[in-house]
């Protein structure tokens, strides 16, 4: 298939039936979607059930995840995610910076063609609408998303700032957490930006997870080449941001 295949000519090749496997009908999905895709560049990586574009910073992906409830012969949906971390991985964990994580919470039906129609083109235009326009900004101006992010932020912050006390304002700094994240900020940011979002994040932590925070800053004070453990990023980051160590 080209990159102009039409809708109609990818329905022509959906030969899926209840014998079907998930994995077949992810990679004619994944396909599906790069051939339908506005911008060039984007390859389907089978063993991660990606679409992957690498440029000199970043990789970005699309990703489908199968449910686990789908019963064979019957039922075979997906949702959609969006990922984007930095190229190189980092060389004391091995693991990934991630700067964005987005996820439409939502099951797509794949199994059956008007079904899988019906998925195709929600998710194409779930794709173009949110996920492409931060992309292309990523990509082009990262330091402009920031500055929007933090425009809303601020906006958002007076929505919010009668529950600052509340879950229902703590859930919410962690979901834009999750959004853009503090490797994002440490290197696309000003040191102003980066305080405000360590301090959003430091406002959304329990009493127990502060001190966690706290001991792990002494931590990385005392030996900033420490292992860095699952959640202690943001101490790893405050100490490296303060004495200047590049990461």
């Amino acid at each position: 298939m080209s990159r102009n295949t039409s809708l109609d000519s990818i329905l022509g090749q959906y030969a899926f039936n209840e014998q079907s496997s998930t994995t077949e009908l992810i990679e004619f999905t994944l396909k599906s979607l790069q051939d339908l895709w506005p911008l060039a560049g984007f390859k389907v990586v089978k063993s991660r059930k990606a679409l992957d574009m690498k440029t000199k910073e970043l990789l970005i992906s699309i990703y489908l995840q199968a449910n686990r409830h789908n019963t064979a012969g019957t039922s075979i949906e997906v949702m959609l995610h969006c990922k984007v971390t930095h190229i190189k991985h980092k060389s004391y964990t091995g693991l990934p910076e991630s700067y964005y994580q987005h996820s439409e919470l939502k099951w797509y039906e794949l199994l059956g063609k008007e079904a899988f129609e019906d998925s195709l083109l929600s998710m194409m235009e779930y794709i173009t609408q949110h996920e492409i326009p931060l992309i292309e900004q990523l990509m082009s101006d990262p330091q402009g998303v920031i500055e929007a992010n933090e425009e809303n932020e601020e906006s958002e912050h007076e929505k919010y700032k009668e529950y600052e006390e509340y879950k229902e304002y703590k859930n919410h700094v962690k979901r834009k957490d999750k959004i853009l994240s503090l490797y994002f900020y440490y290197r696309y940011g000003t040191d102003e930006q980066f305080e405000q979002a360590r301090q959003r994040y430091v406002a959304s932590l329990s009493e127990v997870q502060k001190q966690q925070y706290d001991e792990a800053v002494i931590k990385f004070q005392t030996d900033i080449s420490s292992p860095i453990k699952r959640g202690e990023d943001w101490a790893y980051l405050t100490v490296a941001k303060k004495e200047g160590h590049a990461i």
